[in-house]
């Protein structure tokens, strides 16, 4: 076999494996969206239905933190599976797969372990990605 069809059969597979952490990216970021949409309603119905201002303003800084906590690292989530499953230049991907690592610590150990898969790959998908185009 020559050292140009392993690498790029190397590159295959480590595109895949951006393609497949993609994927499960959009799928969990969209979950933990919904999820946390859920919770920021029931804190608003919390601050709505309660009269006085001390549980209100407390109900309100949880909604914000939700929103900081939850929410936005959903939304990088979403944004960063459809980027990786665009094929992005090595960089680019690799910089997406390390914050999708501090991401994942936090919220989503499945995606964790393919954003590990992701970044080992990261040198075959580097190496022959500037003969593919």
């Amino acid at each position: 076999m020559t050292e140009t069809n392993l690498d790029k059969q190397l590159f295959e597979r480590a595109a895949s494996m951006l393609r497949v952490q993609g994927i499960i990216s959009i799928i969990f970021g969209g979950l933990g969206v919904f999820i946390g949409f859920l919770i920021m309603v029931g804190f608003g119905i919390g601050i709505v239905t309660d009269y006085s201002s001390a549980s209100a303003a407390g109900a309100l800084f949880m909604a914000a933190v939700t929103f900081v906590f939850f929410f936005l690292p959903h939304i990088y989530l979403i944004i960063s599976g459809v980027t990786m499953l665009r094929q992005p230049q090595p960089n680019i991907a690799r910089i997406l797969t390390i914050i999708n690592l501090v991401v994942s610590v936090f919220w989503n150990w499945i995606t964790l372990v393919f954003a590990i898969i992701s970044l080992a790959q990261s040198g075959d998908y580097e190496r022959y990605y500037n003969h593919k185009k």
